[in-house]
């Protein structure tokens, strides 16, 4: 003797595996994903396509800032494939992306976009005025071999 409980249990599944004979369209395929454009001129998708700088000679030199009040040591790298490497030799290295348009340069610092003015004032200097504040930053090429300084004591 059956269970009734086996019976309903019975009953349930055929109702159930009856109305899926009837085939469902397939779902519609997600949309493209559409490039974000950015203030810089610069779109992000999944790959990232950046504007071109105006005056490309600071890409791929390491950068020691020479302004007053910076942390001794500080460095800046813009590599060609678009990462920016930021030390100085007594603070964590950070590594993020940047992007270009015109003299506008942009990166990203602890979920902030940072955003200045590049001047090439010759082959080795390089200043950015950050936007909204006055004081310009200033680099001048590393030398090779490069030491950290000293830590003032």
């Amino acid at each position: 003797m059956r269970h009734p409980l086996a019976a309903s249990l019975t009953l349930v599944a055929v109702l159930t595996t009856a109305g899926c004979g009837k085939q469902q369209p397939p779902a519609p395929p997600p949309p493209p994903s559409q490039p974000v454009a950015t203030e810089l001129g610069a779109t992000t998708s999944g790959t990232e396509e950046l504007g071109q700088p105006a005056d490309p000679r600071f890409i791929g030199k390491i950068w020691v800032s020479t302004t007053p009040g910076h942390s001794r040591g500080s460095l800046l790298i813009f590599l060609p494939d678009r990462s920016l490497l930021m030390d100085s030799c007594f603070e964590t290295y950070r590594i993020s992306k940047w992007g270009a348009d015109g003299e506008r340069i942009r990166w990203i610092e602890d979920a902030i976009p940072i955003e200045a003015t590049l001047s090439m004032l010759s082959d080795d200097e390089l200043t950015l005025q950050l936007v909204g504040q006055d004081k310009v930053q200033s680099y001048v090429t590393a030398t090779v071999p490069y030491v950290c300084p000293d830590m003032p004591r």
